[in-house]
């Protein structure tokens, strides 16, 4: 079986796959293959995704109509509080993130208030001064006028920052989407994190702005709101895509919408500026879909964010000039190309200090700015485990980002065990940011080593999850046919993957390299696949192979991408 390489860096030897094929009841994949009008195969996918007889329509075609309002009574609050301030003339500002989704979820809501009025501002956070809703960005806005603060993809582990702009006589709606704190701000007039309720919510910070613009426009009685906002939802999609947010549920909704507006807006001539010149300068082609928001559009709007004042990205969403928008993509554009490089000299480095015994990897590195999550993903993804990036700071704390990689490792939940020992951090299962207090650092590493390791007692499969496969299928099955109901599964992506499909004895009768570390193979029976590997690590006699499926750009053809392989019988 083959061991996927990243960067010239394997896997360990622990870290081979293993297949498991879902096995789905049969009377429900033939009765959503009745219901849906698809055929078996696609039935089988679909049970596979826990769709249910009954939900197959809304699956395939998500719409706008199908989005649940949310109904907690902090929404209501907070969109009266909204309401109020547009009425009184009051001045409000918005505090966004400085990556993907912050920006996006800014962007949506200055967007959707300033229809209301003039009196809205927007600001972002910087790299120098740090991350999230800091005392200086508070002091800033009070500056500013602010009478209302609305926080978007951030907020909920600021408690001492929401006082005290309430000290200062700003009041404060926080719209967030990360796990909350044990002490989430109670000071704010509410506090909008889907996670409070429900903690398997999968909006991203973007998707719970729309919401929130959304129940806005209905308690202002906007009747052509709900229109409008639709015109943001390539917003939406980008970000909730790039922040690797669960498509499933109105995630995938708000996806598939939005990509759907994307490209038509481009078909027309008429998408929204900022995306459009994004699209150029990464050099797509023919309509987008997911992989191009989270390869190709995201790094680039990522990347000023990590190197400095991210306000150029969120600039380029707001412009309604097309050549400012181009101008704007063309430095995105280079500061990507600049953060690709000490990303890689940074992950060399980093590998170097890699301690093999450490369950969690922590590396301590020299200055890495704004890329610390890049470099912590490169490395779990090269060592089959978590890992965590820190760079020593002045006062003796240490500061930095933490990834699961491919891992199952709850990674909030080991951080969790250790927070004693930390000052700010909060996240994700699978992405934190964390500090760590000056004195903690060997108790830190000990502990969530402790941690990691008590997971994997608990869950012995964790650092190789399994391969789920949807189904055993013949090469001939690999048809345009199959394209047909497979896009209509699209958007991929976290919580809704690719079909997985194993067809066994497959032979290689050609192939090239097509770039570093990839190979375009031409097996037996006519079709064309995908492999990772050098040229002589091929399998050399018959394979058995899991694969999913795509639609090459180039011949219009469906085409194989093999994820894992092992010598056939």
């Amino acid at each position: 079986m083959t061991i996927l390489l990243f960067w010239g860096y394997s896997c360990k030897e622990d870290s081979l796959a293993r297949w498991r094929l879902l096995e789905p009841d049969a009377e429900m994949v033939s009765e959503l293959a009745r219901e849906a009008d698809v055929d078996l195969l696609c039935a089988r996918v679909l049970a596979n995704r826990g769709v249910a007889p009954g939900e197959a329509a809304d699956f395939l075609s998500p719409s706008l109509a199908a989005i649940g309002m949310p109904d907690e009574d902090q929404w209501h609050v907070a969109a009266g509080r909204v309401a109020k301030a547009i009425e009184g003339g009051e001045r409000i500002g918005v505090f966004g993130d400085y990556d993907t989704d912050g920006i996006t979820s800014a962007a949506v809501l200055f967007l959707a208030l300033s229809h209301y009025k003039d009196n809205v501002t927007v600001s972002l956070p910087t790299r120098q001064t740090g991350y999230s809703l800091l005392e200086p960005y508070v002091r800033d806005l009070f500056a500013e006028g602010v009478d209302l603060l609305i926080t978007a993809d951030c907020g909920i582990s600021n408690r001492s920052e929401v006082a005290l702009a309430n000290e200062l006589g700003m009041e404060v709606v926080v719209t967030d989407h990360h796990i909350p704190p044990e002490d989430p701000p109670d000071t704010a007039v509410a506090v909008l994190d889907p996670k409070l309720w429900d903690p398997d919510d999968p909006l991203a910070g973007v998707g719970v702005a729309w919401k929130f613009a959304w129940a806005v426009a209905r308690r202002l009685g906007d009747a052509g709101g709900r229109k409008r906002l639709g015109r943001l939802l390539d917003l939406v999609s980008v970000g909730t895509v790039v922040d690797i947010a669960p498509l499933v549920g109105d995630n995938r909704a708000l996806a598939r919408l939005g990509l759907k507006h994307i490209n038509r807006g481009l078909a027309a001539g008429g998408a929204r500026p900022g995306i459009e010149a994004l699209v150029k300068v990464a050099g797509v082609r023919g309509e987008l879909d997911e992989d191009d928001l989270g390869w190709r559009l995201g790094p680039r709007i990522n990347s000023i964010g990590r190197i400095k004042n991210p306000r150029p990205a969120l600039d380029l969403l707001l412009t309604d000039d097309r050549r400012e928008a181009f101008r704007i993509a063309s430095l995105l554009n280079q500061l990507n190309a600049e953060r690709q490089r000490r990303t890689r000299f940074a992950v060399e480095r980093a590998m170097a200090e890699v301690n093999p015994e450490q369950d969690f990897k922590v590396v301590v590195t020299e200055e890495t700015g704004g890329i610390a999550g890049l470099i912590a993903g490169r490395v779990a993804g090269a060592t089959g485990r978590p890992a965590a990036i820190l760079t020593r700071r002045s006062d003796d704390s240490y500061g930095g980002s933490a990834r699961a990689g491919e891992t199952d490792v709850d990674l909030y939940g080991a951080l969790y065990a250790v927070r004693h020992l930390m000052g700010e951090w909060g996240g994700h299962r699978r992405a934190a940011g964390l500090s760590v207090n000056p004195g903690n650092l060997d108790a830190f590493i000990a502990g969530v080593n402790e941690a990691v390791r008590t997971q994997s007692e608990e869950k012995p499969e964790i650092f190789v999850p399994a391969i789920e496969v949807d189904a055993e299928i013949p090469l001939r099955s690999v048809s345009n046919g199959l394209l047909d109901w497979h896009e209509m599964l699209a958007p991929f992506g976290s919580g809704n993957y690719r079909p997985i499909f194993i067809t066994e004895n497959l032979r290689i009768a050609g192939s090239r390299k097509i770039w570093e570390g990839m190979n375009l193979l031409h097996l037996e029976g006519g079709i064309k696949a995908k492999m990772a590997g050098e040229p002589d690590g091929l399998p050399s006699g018959p394979f058995d192979a899991a694969y999913t499926v795509t639609h090459s750009r180039y011949s219009g053809q469906a085409e194989l991408e093999i994820v894992d392989w092992k010598a056939g019988q």
